[in-house]
């Protein structure tokens, strides 16, 4: 084939190509990936009464004894949720080649809301300056791309069109919903279908971590994350795993702490990327035969 002709292919495979990047903001590539998240989080910290020992064996139990609730929850459609808050993504990566998928201010900004996590079981263990364990149900989470980063000084507390626990939060919920889900159960090992995030934290510091999984179940993402990636148990799969640290954030604005973290995953490509790459091979396949014939 003459240097003409290859010119003439690969120039049909790079419209392709230009094409697939136009029609998104961001493409996504098949492989294991990282989403390396800054979130400000709303809790319960507080169970009565002080001092070591099992605090509560169940919902009912633990919001009589949480003091204070969560603040987010106060006035909320779910007054009873323990932990809540907002979240920025600063990057998604492929964890095996480093390439980055998505990058803050650079692709836009994913910004969200998780919500509606409630303690069943909290123990002070006494141990290590009074650390605190807690197991939640329940769990949901959505996902939006924005123009802008979220604002976390409008703090936590609900207000017209600000309740966390029903997914509303100004310059966070207008936004093109990417992903959403719910928290799944695993994280308590094969035997536990209850506990869907699990913390344990410094009852004095508020330092700590928490992790849980993921189950994907709508946005426009959905189809490249949606893929069972973690196996918890034989026939029992979830989309991802969250893993998160925190400590006080020591300012007014209401939030108890700030987080970082990551979910990890298997992701699949954009199935629209891919239609077009081909279309692009088809179609430079097609020229060259033309300027051959």
């Amino acid at each position: 084939m003459s240097n003409l002709k290859v010119g003439s292919v690969l120039a049909g495979v790079l419209m392709s190509l230009g094409a697939a990047s136009s029609a998104q903001a961001f493409a996504i590539v098949a492989g294991n990936y990282k989403i390396t998240i800054d979130a400000h989080d709303s809790a319960t910290t507080t169970y009565a009464p002080a001092g070591p020992g099992v605090k509560c064996v169940d919902i009912a139990t633990c919001n009589a004894a949480g003091i204070p609730p969560a603040l987010g929850s106060i006035g909320s459609v779910n007054p009873g949720a323990d932990t809540l808050g907002i979240f920025s993504v600063a990057s998604i990566t492929n964890i095996v080649t480093s390439a980055n998928f998505f990058t803050r201010g650079v692709d836009g900004f994913l910004t969200g809301i998780f919500s509606n996590l409630t303690d069943f079981y909290v123990e002070n263990t006494g141990l290590g300056g009074a650390t605190t364990n807690t197991n939640a149900s329940g769990g949901t989470f959505k996902m939006w791309l924005n123009a802008a980063d979220f604002n976390p000084l409008l703090g936590p507390t609900v207000a017209v069109g600000k309740d966390l626990n029903a997914h509303l939060y100004p310059g966070i919920s207008g936004g093109a919903l990417y992903l959403e889900g719910n928290f799944a159960s695993g994280i308590g090992g094969p035997a536990d279908a209850v506990t869907t995030w699990a913390t344990n934290f410094n009852s004095t510091s508020l330092v700590g971590g928490g992790a849980g999984y993921l189950d994907f179940t709508g946005g426009s993402a959905l189809a490249n994350f949606n893929t069972d990636s973690h196996v918890v148990a034989p026939g029992v799969t979830r989309d991802a795993l969250a893993q998160f640290t925190f400590s006080p954030i020591g300012a007014a604005s209401g939030w108890t702490v700030v987080a970082t973290g990551d979910i990890r995953g298997n992701v699949i490509p954009e199935p629209g990327s891919l239609a077009l790459v081909a279309f692009g091979l088809l179609a430079a396949g097609g020229l060259a035969r033309r300027k051959q014939a």
